[in-house]
């Protein structure tokens, strides 16, 4: 795109009245030719480059049109998306789009490559017609544009193959060259046709692919799902700041085993009746964990906070996370052989806490005798639900509805529902957006899937509660599942093969296919970054 400045008064009416030798200047002949070669030269990568650079270095110079950021678009029904989600200038002119794209191929519009929205391969290079084209003999021009349509380059062997195709194409340009000068003067229009057609030809074999180290698309759904789960996450992730803890302090806490059965807190019995001592005290660490931003992004924050809170345990920690006007606690072990990584548990408001020393607990928790208000499992969830809504006469949809106005402003208490119920739904939320993504990332998009499947009406908490092995839970869930199904993610990102066939991973994948719109496993993911305001490089079509 140029940038001018109009011309002075004086100026501007000498042009008015042109010369006879202006006038023929502008015929209409003349004048075709003329925007035939501007064209060319206004799509050329050097004039479109130093054109963003002249607009960069003097922003406030007048132009005939807003300046169009160079970028890549991507097909989208009648027009075009950029794929910077942050862009919000004018689309490209219309003439400058190449002819023939179809649904989500992209298009880089410096270097006029048209990709496979699928798999980034190279579908072909566009430009328009130049003239001086034809000079070039028919049949090497021929050969280049059968090249340059869908090439097979879908393997290692099939790339190397077709870029030993296109240097001979290039050799057999610059052999006809050599020819034509032994029978005499090469004009400058047929050197710069060969140099043309030479120069898309080398353009052709450094952009075959649309990013260097661009994920090859896995050939089977589950990995496809993983892939857009694994985009979504570094998209959102990216610039996410981990909570810290903050108000330190201390406290102690009962000290149980409870495979011994002693379930009582202060002074309990065990199963003969016999009256026991009341058990030793431990004293542990105590810490607000305290997220950044706002949003989903505060949620993330809240979720890496509590993983770095983990990792970096030496002894028993109590978190408490400020959610609307309460907080929820959160209990930290200490890490061990069977989680280096560390683990941690949600707890109930004033839920009474012991440290449980148990090979299978080994950390803070809630006794098993504490009363049904203050236990935090799914099964729990739902009878404390159902007793609300019979009580409170709250359906799903309305419950689902405040949660998604907490998870956008988690700092409020959302309204709509009454008070009593607001405990139960900051325990699920700290549940769903923070203690299983701290496990698994991605899992946190799919929470928010499930809230919104139910306030629509489509699933309900029955539905997407019971847990059969399918959600990042501690204890004798699939915790180890979901950080496993994290390291697909990543391995996919980087190229990898991988089989993601775990329970985990098949709830993902089979809520994308159900809350897709358009056969794209990535558009759910895509609308919760839009709607959260979290830009970036548009999603990758997967389908």
């Amino acid at each position: 795109m140029r940038t001018h400045s109009a011309p002075p008064s004086h100026e501007r009416s000498v042009e008015a009245t042109p010369s006879h030798e202006t006038r023929a200047r502008r015929s209409p002949a003349r004048v075709g030719q003329l925007k035939a070669l501007q064209a060319g030269l206004d799509q050329s990568p050097r004039v479109r480059g130093l054109a963003h650079v002249g607009t960069s270095l003097n922003p406030r110079a007048p132009t005939s049109a807003q300046p169009i950021q160079r970028m890549e678009w991507r097909k989208k029904g009648d027009g075009l998306v950029a794929e910077d989600t942050g862009y919000t200038g004018p689309e490209p002119d219309p003439l400058s789009i190449p002819p023939g794209l179809v649904e989500n191929d992209i298009w880089n519009d410096v270097t006029n490559h048209v990709y496979k929205g699928d798999t980034g391969l190279l579908r072909f290079h566009h430009q328009a017609e130049q003239p001086g084209d034809s000079l070039v003999p028919e049949e090497l021009r021929t050969q280049f544009e059968l090249l340059n349509k869908d090439p097979p380059i879908a393997t290692t062997n099939a790339m190397k193959s077709y870029k030993l195709k296109l240097d001979g194409v290039f050799l057999s340009l610059g052999q006809w060259l050599e020819g034509q000068r032994d029978l005499g003067p090469v004009g400058p229009e047929t050197q710069e046709a060969v140099d043309r057609l030479q120069r898309r030809i080398k353009s052709l074999r450094d952009h075959l692919v649309r990013h260097e180290g661009y994920p090859k698309l896995p050939a089977k759904e589950p990995e496809r799902a993983q892939l857009a789960q694994g985009g979504a996450a570094a998209r959102l992730y990216a610039h996410v700041t981990p909570a810290t803890l903050t108000d330190d302090g201390t406290m102690e806490v009962p000290i149980i085993d409870s495979s011994k059965r002693v379930t009582a807190v202060e002074e309990g019995t065990v199963d003969s009746g016999e009256v026991v001592a009341p058990p030793p005290l431990e004293t542990i660490d105590t810490h607000a964990l305290t997220p950044a931003d706002d949003g989903l992004a505060w949620w993330a924050s809240a979720a890496m906070g509590l993983r770095q809170a983990a990792k970096t345990a030496l002894r028993g920690k109590l978190l408490s996370l400020g959610v609307g006007t309460g907080r929820v606690p959160i209990g930290v072990k200490v890490k061990n052989d069977s989680a280096p990584q560390g683990e941690f548990i949600v707890l109930g408001h004033g839920a009474p806490i012991a440290h449980d020393k148990s090979p299978e607990q080994l950390g803070l928790r809630t006794p098993s005798d504490a009363a049904p208000e203050h236990r935090v499992s799914y099964p729990a969830f739902l009878s404390r639900l159902s007793a609300v809504q019979k009580d409170k006469g709250v359906s799903d949809p309305e419950v689902a509805q405040a949660m998604l106005r907490m998870v956008k402003s988690p700092g409020v208490d959302p309204g709509g529902v009454p008070d009593e119920v607001l405990p139960l739904l900051r325990e699920m939320l700290v549940t769903w957006m923070v203690a299983e993504p701290a496990r698994h990332r991605s899992v946190i998009f799919n929470s928010v899937l499930s809230l919104q499947e139910i306030a629509n009406g489509t699933q309900t908490f029955a539905q997407m509660l019971p847990d059969k092995g399918r959600y990042p839970m501690a204890g004798k869930g699939t915790a180890k599942e979901g950080r496993l199904a994290e390291e697909h993610e990543e391995a996919l990102l980087a190229g990898k093969n991988v089989t993601a066939n775990s329970k985990v991973e098949t709830r993902q994948k089979e809520q994308l296919k159900r809350t897709s719109t358009d056969g794209d496993l990535s558009s759910p993911l895509e609308q919760i970054l839009h709607e959260q305001g979290i830009g970036g490089s548009r999603l990758r079509y997967l389908p």
